[in-house]
């Protein structure tokens, strides 16, 4: 049997897009009102896992008006310490840095992920999927 998932992050990876903002709030009312799930925005992308955590509760209120926004209310950056390299067919990631991130969720109540973002980001939302972190 799973873990209850009652606290879900949601964070932004990658460059700014359009319509990312709209996808956040969408995320946060379903999340709210149809589950009863508590939602964590992570601010600076991946980045905001680790030192300094960046982290903030996300309400049905601190998503209104956030349909004409473009962007993301969260900021995002391209990869910051989690640049994976490849040798050959294998993944190598950055020492420690995953471990760290999947620390400071669980030290945050966070169960699982919400990822918004394009090649790069679902990359390392994969490795976090392999370390058993539950991923969207």
């Amino acid at each position: 049997m799973s873990k209850e998932i009652k606290t879900i992050g949601i964070l932004t990876g990658g460059g700014d897009a359009p319509g990312l903002n709209a996808v956040i709030r969408a995320v946060v009312k379903t999340l709210i009102s149809r589950y009863q799930i508590r939602v964590i925005g992570i601010e600076d992308g991946f980045q905001g896992l680790i030192d300094p955590v960046k982290m903030r509760e996300l309400t049905t209120d601190s998503v209104r008006g956030l349909l004409p926004r473009g962007g993301t209310i969260l900021g995002t950056r391209n990869k910051g310490d989690f640049v994976l390299k490849h040798e050959g067919d294998q993944v190598i990631r950055p020492e420690g840095v995953f471990e760290k991130a999947i620390e400071n969720l669980q030290k945050n109540g966070i169960d699982a992920l919400v990822i918004l973002g394009g090649d790069g980001t679902q990359t390392i939302a994969l490795e976090f999927h392999k370390m058993g972190f539950p991923i969207v």
